[in-house]
C-alpha cells in the first residue's frame, strides 16, 4: 500500500500555488486580481517583472518533477510483483491538476503548462526538452505565451505518437502510459487555453512588444 501514498503527495504537491504566494510575500497582492487574473507565471512576469517570476519557474517544474520521483521512489520500495507501472503517469497527472486545481487557494490556479514540463523531465527527458525547443522556437517568432504554449502541446501529443506507434523516434521509447499522459496533458492544457484562443481569434490578446486591440 505504500505506492499509493505517491497520489495525495503529488495532487498536494501541484497545489502549491508558488505563483499567488510570491506575489503575497514580494507585493502583497492576490495575483487573481491582476493583469490577466491567472495565477501562473505569465501574469507573475507581466505584473511583478522577472526576479519575482524566478521562485515561480523553479516551484512550478519542481511540483511536477518531484510528484513523478517520487511516486518512482516509492515503487521501488516494493518487490517487481507489486510495482505499479502507472502509478508516476497517475501522479504526474495529479500535480498538474492540483496546480490547475490548487486546494490551497480556492482551487483556482494556473494553465498546467511548466508543471507539465517538469512532469515531463521526470518520465521522458528527451520529449520533454524537445517540446521546450519547440516552445521557444513558437514564443520568439510569435511573441505569443498561448500560441508558444498550445503549440507545444500539439507537439508533444504528435512526437509521443509517432514515438509509440513507429521505430521513426526511437530515442523517446515511450510506453503506452506516457502516450496516453501525452494526450491527456495536451488536451488538458489546450482546453485551459480556450480564452486565450478567443483573444487571438479577435486580436486581443496580450503579446509580449506587442500593442493589444481594446
Amino acid at each position: 500500500m505504500l505506492p499509493f501514498f505517491a497520489l495525495p503527495v503529488a495532487y498536494i504537491l501541484g497545489s502549491i500555488p508558488s505563483a499567488v504566494w510570491v506575489a503575497k510575500i514580494s507585493k502583497g497582492i492576490d495575483i487573481r486580481e491582476h493583469g490577466s487574473k491567472n495565477a501562473g507565471l505569465t501574469n507573475v512576469f507581466r505584473v511583478l517583472g522577472w526576479k519575482p517570476a524566478m521562485p515561480v519557474i523553479l516551484v512550478d517544474l519542481s511540483k511536477g518533477f518531484f510528484a513523478v520521483y517520487i511516486a518512482k521512489l516509492l515503487n521501488s520500495t516494493v518487490s517487481s510483483s507489486q510495482i505499479y507501472e502507472w502509478l508516476p503517469i497517475t501522479a504526474g497527472l495529479l500535480a498538474i491538476f492540483g496546480h490547475s486545481f490548487t486546494c490551497m487557494a480556492g482551487f483556482r490556479g494556473g494553465k498546467g503548462v511548466l508543471t507539465a514540463l517538469g512532469v515531463f523531465l521526470a518520465l521522458q527527458p528527451v520529449l520533454a526538452l524537445t517540446c521546450f525547443a519547440f516552445w521557444g522556437i513558437l514564443f520568439a517568432v510569435s511573441k505569443y505565451v498561448s500560441v508558444a504554449s498550445i503549440g507545444a502541446c500539439v507537439m508533444l501529443a504528435a512526437l509521443a505518437t509517432l514515438g509509440f506507434v513507429s521505430d521513426i523516434l526511437p530515442a523517446y521509447n515511450l510506453n503506452v502510459d506516457v502516450f496516453v499522459l501525452s494526450w491527456l496533458v495536451a488536451v488538458f492544457v489546450i482546453v485551459k487555453h480556450k480564452a486565450n484562443m478567443v483573444r487571438l481569434w479577435n486580436g486581443t490578446e496580450n503579446g509580449f512588444g506587442k500593442k493589444r486591440k481594446v
